[in-house]
């Protein structure tokens, strides 16, 4: 059996398992949680596309979207090439070497799914691919709005407290917020702006609140004591 077609096709998966990795850890470093990072990854490689929210978090990110083109092309690009291989074995060979190719691949397709389900292999890759990575000044700094979304459900919001509020008189420390872990990033009381405000600061009549914290929980304090805007 002639492996003159099988090892061509064998590299390529082995290449593109190990583009897949870092681009997915590339795409965590952006932000995105692992496990949305590694099926993002290997979507745009496969060319299986994602869903609208998904496609969201990659546009509105420059350096996610680069990536993901990156992966497009090389998936097309190997795809290609192992169907081209794939039609010459047929075409040069008989049905036997075709068939024998053939279980070889399929082993070897095994054998790496294997590897790369070995936790203590993908640990130690990922750290290496990161520590590759995070040299590169495209992942020293993120932006502030990426820190920000880094958790699904929260954002920043603006509050402004009403006279019904039962919030008004208590500290920051007292305050239902506290309770939803709602973050008070600064208080606008008239004319003055409070930029981070201590624990120990009064929510009066009329302040605007810039809060952060899950969103769900700011709307329902929202809707009892308050009017807001995001």
């Amino acid at each position: 059996m002639s492996l003159v077609f099988v090892i061509p096709v064998i590299v390529i998966i082995v290449v593109s398992t190990v583009i897949v990795k870092i681009a997915a850890v590339a795409l965590n470093l952006t932000g995105l949680d692992e496990k949305r990072s590694y099926f993002q990854a290997l979507s745009a490689f496969t060319g299986t596309g994602f869903t609208t929210r998904d496609s969201e978090l990659v546009v509105s990110n420059d350096i996610r979207r680069k990536i993901i083109m990156f992966l497009m092309i090389l998936g097309n690009a190997g795809l290609v090439t192992v169907i081209t291989t794939l039609t010459l074995s047929f075409s040069k060979g008989g049905a036997t070497p075709v068939f024998l190719n053939i279980i070889v691949i399929l082993l070897a397709v095994l054998f790496i799914i294997k590897v790369s389900l070995n936790k203590t292999i993908t640990r130690r890759l990922t750290k290496k691919i990161q520590g590759k990575l995070v040299k590169s000044p495209t992942f020293t700094k993120r932006p502030v709005e990426e820190i920000l979304r880094l958790a699904e459900g929260y954002g920043i919001a603006e509050l402004t407290l009403s006279e019904d509020c039962v919030d008004i008189g208590k500290t920051l420390f007292d305050s239902s917020f506290r309770q939803k872990d709602i973050l008070i990033l600064a208080v606008e009381r008239e004319k003055e702006v409070i930029p981070a405000p201590h624990a120990s600061d009064r929510l009066l009549e009329n302040d605007t609140l810039i809060c952060y914290g899950k969103l769900s929980n700011i709307t329902e304090i929202s809707k009892s004591s308050s009017t807001m805007s995001s």
